[in-house]
């Protein structure tokens, strides 16, 4: 299976969880972001593209949330 397939099905996992409300300060915090431009290769864009529209949001979203993910994932092997 796939990274990028793992982390659907991780997303969809953690979408079936109730989701806690945020204080106001969480929500002005995670306001804040910052802009990347990314040139990814056609293939890899097209899954983008279409797990988006399967999961209902945008690419930038699904894009964000992946690459959170991966770096959760990832960081615990550079911490050892």
């Amino acid at each position: 299976m796939s990274i990028i397939s793992n982390l659907i099905e991780e997303l969809q996992q953690y979408q079936t969880k109730k989701i806690e409300s945020c204080s106001v300060s969480e929500v002005a915090e995670s306001a804040e972001s910052e802009r990347l431009n990314l040139t990814l290769p056609a293939g890899l864009m097209s899954q983008l593209k279409h797990y988006a529209l399967k999961e209902k949001r945008s690419c930038s979203s699904l894009a964000s949330f992946l690459i959170e993910e991966g770096i959760r994932r990832h960081k615990p092997l550079h911490s050892q």
